[in-house]
């Protein structure tokens, strides 16, 4: 029932390590345009190094990855270093992907087509997934990992600004998380959710305590102006760890809120919009059996930066040793 839930055609299942580890590789904003050759290739560059930097096991684009035309050519010099390095991979959009010369379906066909993507469609566009991460010694779930599409801007007469994670999504993530949790014994899997669009709870949680903020915030949070309940169902269901989005170029801090920590990527692409943060990318590794997480940012120039543990119990950040 899971398996038909979650939807997700994996040839290999993803899996905790040996020693009990799973390592995501957060790509946001990479911006890529095929009249920027010069910045593309910076991108594609930046992509290939942390790959081999971090050997991670997962790579997720939270959004905004190409924004220029011709699309098709853009997303395949993207995502071909990851299809060449065989780490398997999932695209969330953001605002701007689908604003390009090519239709939805078109656009799903592309990402889809790469033998490592783990997206699937529904109707012949990119569907909402949960990614199942199993248990290092054997096929029982230990994590999951929901991407979800948080559009791209409102669609509400009078109402204004950006768009937001749907009611209908919301009761799929439900549902979905009451039945890992059954499935599981009563207790929540530690689960993680990636979407382009900061929840409105991020603003809300920087002015709650500024002091927990670990890292940058040059800029306002451009949050959706209606809130759906997202954050109020995570936390009802008890298993979200943290939420992972990207956005706005010039925050990638982390903060904690009522036992979630949420997390922006950090801007991963070149100069093709507006930035003042080095170039650089997330990276998160999860725990088998923990509801613990830690993540960092390396920058291009391999300094490794604000590398935190969230202690999820006591819903607060501590430097990693």
């Amino acid at each position: 029932m899971l398996l038909s839930l979650s939807a997700v055609p994996a040839a290999e299942p993803l899996r905790f390590s040996d020693d009990g580890r799973f390592k995501i590789v957060q790509f946001t904003d990479a911006h890529v345009r095929c009249d920027k050759p010069d910045e593309m290739a910076k991108t594609v560059d930046r992509l290939e190094w942390i790959i081999a930097e971090e050997n991670p096991d997962l790579v997720v684009f939270t959004g905004d990855v190409v924004t220029g035309r011709p699309a098709v050519k853009a997303w395949r010099a993207i995502l071909a270093p990851v299809a060449k390095s065989g780490v398997p991979f999932v695209v969330v959009y953001g605002n701007h992907d689908r604003e390009q010369d090519l239709k939805e379906t078109e656009l799903a066909q592309v990402i889809t087509a790469f033998p490592n993507s783990l997206n699937i469609k529904s109707d012949d566009r990119l569907a909402d997934m949960a990614v199942e991460v199993l248990a290092r010694d054997g096929d029982s779930v230990a994590a999951v990992l929901y991407c979800l599409d948080s559009h791209d801007y409102s669609t509400v007469d009078g109402i204004k600004g950006y768009g937001w994670i749907g009611f209908d999504q919301i009761d799929w993530y439900r549902k979905l998380s009451r039945a890992y949790t059954a499935a599981n014994g009563g207790r929540p899997l530690p689960s993680y959710a990636f979407f382009h669009i900061p929840l409105p709870e991020y603003a809300e949680a920087c002015a709650a305590s500024e002091k927990s903020v670990r890292g940058i915030r040059r800029e306002d949070e451009c949050a959706p102006k209606i809130n759906t309940g997202m954050f109020a169902a995570m936390k009802e269901c008890g298993d979200v760890v943290a939420t992972f989005v990207g956005h706005d170029h010039d925050n990638d801090y982390i903060v904690p809120f009522h036992g979630i920590a949420l997390v922006y990527g950090h801007y991963s692409g070149d100069n093709t919009v507006y930035n003042h943060l080095w170039r650089g990318v997330r990276v998160i590794e999860l725990r088998e059996s923990e509801r613990n997480f830690r993540t960092w940012i390396r920058h291009r120039d391999n300094r490794k930066i604000d590398d935190v543990i969230f202690d999820a119990k006591a819903s607060k950040l501590r430097d990693a040793k």
